[in-house]
């Protein structure tokens, strides 16, 4: 019996021991913070100087480095506070993929000519991390703004699409290299970003700002990116939620369009309006509003890209079309229709015959919709299937589908719209619903964020 509650004893303690360290075992790996992953990827930033005007009109820092979210005072005030080092983040998420947008703000732009100055400046960089299941993901590219032309960079064997690859990247650890612009590069203004290649500073003087986690006041400037500083990090939801504080002496002067009254006003513009036009059939704002189309219509070779966001708090509309079917015949020559959607949001064109057309389309044969597909005049470029569109708009505005019958350089033929007005947090639905003249039918959704 002794021997019996010795043992008992053994295994009393054994149990407790087990409760023990059960208690104390690691919990489930940390998901990583929108924050952290933009902190992981953060860029150094290699900023070229240029003193004939002013070191300070080049060094970035934060909207509201006065104390106040007035645009149109910070040109004057540049010279009377601390200008700290922050740089603007944003984060959208895919299925596959992060969309981590990195924001220089400027207080001047400046330049020899008239044309080249205004109040504010902000430009960008968006890198494209790949989720592979590790906290941070990897690096696929990045795409870089310089006064509304995109510029792409990869180490990857990607491929040419409605745009080309300009280069390879550098990187400091996770840090991608990015190179920004002095002040006075007419006739565009300054701080225009670009993959950094490694040399000098343009004129020999320079300084690196790097992500450390704390704002650092900039002392010298002097010498060829000899000097480095400490930038933090702050969300871009300090611009988006004052993205209706508009009028004269607010932080807007327009939609998208900081409020600025020296020289050029109101020039400098958020991502939401950035329109990169030349480069296929990406729309105004895309670099925000609907990254994974920009990206995917720019370069090939993605691999697996999905669509399908995840998590997007940046837009106003997701306009989907699923399906388009003919009920007139307007081919001058052999009847029949060329179909294609034109979505117009607030005005402004965000689809055409590049991203869907079906040539021949016989009245009463339904089609199902998606970008790249059928006989799209910019074919087969999608690295996979869908059909809507992200934009940002103010609050309210008009949406209009519309289908034309292409007929080239004769002009197109109207074959009627849907229009609707939704209310932020509204989802307005079509099912197989006759366009306004009954020359079609459409099934679309229009959803408005609540955001």
């Amino acid at each position: 019996m002794r021997r019996l509650r010795k043992w008992m004893g053994y295994g009393l303690a054994a149990t407790l021991l087990l409760a023990w360290i059960g208690s104390i075992a690691p919990a489930e790996a940390h998901a990583a913070t929108s924050k952290e992953i933009a902190a992981y990827w953060a860029p150094e930033f290699y900023q070229d100087l240029n003193d004939t005007y002013g070191y300070r009109a080049d060094y970035v820092t934060n909207f509201n480095y006065d104390g106040d979210w007035v645009g149109n005072n910070n040109w004057e005030n540049i010279d009377a506070h601390p200008l700290k080092s922050y740089i603007y983040y944003s984060l959208v998420e895919t299925e596959t993929h992060y969309f981590i947008g990195y924001y220089d703000y400027h207080a001047r732009d400046d330049g020899p000519l008239t044309l080249d100055r205004h109040e504010n400046d902000l430009e960008g960089v968006l890198l494209v991390i790949r989720k592979d299941g590790s906290a941070y993901g990897s690096f696929q590219l990045m795409e870089t703004v310089a006064h509304n032309q995109m510029y792409q960079y990869s180490n990857l064997p990607l491929t040419n699409g409605s745009d080309n690859v300009d280069g390879g990247v550098l990187f400091n650890g996770s840090h991608a290299k990015v190179f920004i612009q002095s002040n006075g590069q007419s006739p565009f203004g300054g701080h225009g970003n670009y993959a950094y290649d490694g040399s000098g500073a343009p004129g020999g003087d320079g300084i690196v700002y790097y992500y450390g986690g704390k704002a650092d006041v900039v002392t010298d400037g002097s010498g060829s990116y000899t000097h480095r500083y400490s930038y933090d990090l702050l969300s871009f939801d300090d611009f988006w939620s004052r993205r209706y504080d508009i009028g004269d002496g607010h932080t807007f002067g327009s939609w998208g369009k900081l409020d600025g009254d020296n020289y050029q006003p109101d020039s400098a513009a958020m991502p939401w309006v950035w329109d990169d036009a030349d480069d296929g059939p990406t729309f105004a704002g895309d670099f925000l509003s609907d990254p994974a189309h920009m990206v995917d219509t720019h370069l090939n070779g993605l691999g697996t890209f999905s669509h399908v966001y995840v998590n997007h708090p940046y837009y106003s509309h997701r306009i989907q079309v699923s399906s388009v079917t003919s009920l007139a015949n307007r081919d001058p020559f052999g009847g029949k229709s060329d179909l294609y959607v034109k979505i117009r949001a607030n005005g402004s064109g965000v689809s055409d015959d590049r991203l869907w057309k079906k040539n021949d389309a016989p009245i009463g044969t339904p089609y199902a919709v998606a970008w790249g597909t059928m006989d799209a005049t910019f074919p087969g470029q999608y690295s996979s299937s869908y059909n809507d569109r992200y934009v940002n708009v103010p609050a309210g505005s008009p949406i209009a589908i519309e289908i034309y019958d292409s007929d080239g350089t004769s002009g197109d033929d109207g074959m009627g719209t849907l229009n609707a007005s939704p209310a932020p947090g509204q989802t307005v639905t079509w099912t197989d619903a006759a366009t306004s003249n009954g020359e079609a039918r459409v099934t679309a959704t229009i959803q408005a964020s609540n955001n």
